[in-house]
């Protein structure tokens, strides 16, 4: 199973979504006036809306993230 799988389980199983709430848009908002852009994509945002329901710690998330990225990139380098 894929980290990505396994993310979106974990949410489903505690009725997480991945809409961004309004902490979420306006860290988007601070970070962009400072001259950064950031997205979360879908499961980034699942992971920090685990984080705020208390499902996750930051150190699981920051694993989980971890395991996620080099997913990605083993994908984007296989394709």
């Amino acid at each position: 199973m894929s980290v990505a799988s396994q993310i979106r389980k974990l949410a489903k199983d505690h009725e997480a979504t991945a809409d961004p709430d309004d902490l979420s848009r306006m860290a988007v908002n601070i970070t962009r006036l400072a001259g950064d852009f950031v997205e979360l994509d879908g499961i980034e945002q699942l992971l920090v809306n685990l984080k705020r329901k208390g499902v996750l710690s930051k150190s699981e998330i920051l694993a989980l993230q971890g395991r996620y990225l080099q997913e990605r990139r083993a994908q984007k380098r296989s394709a």
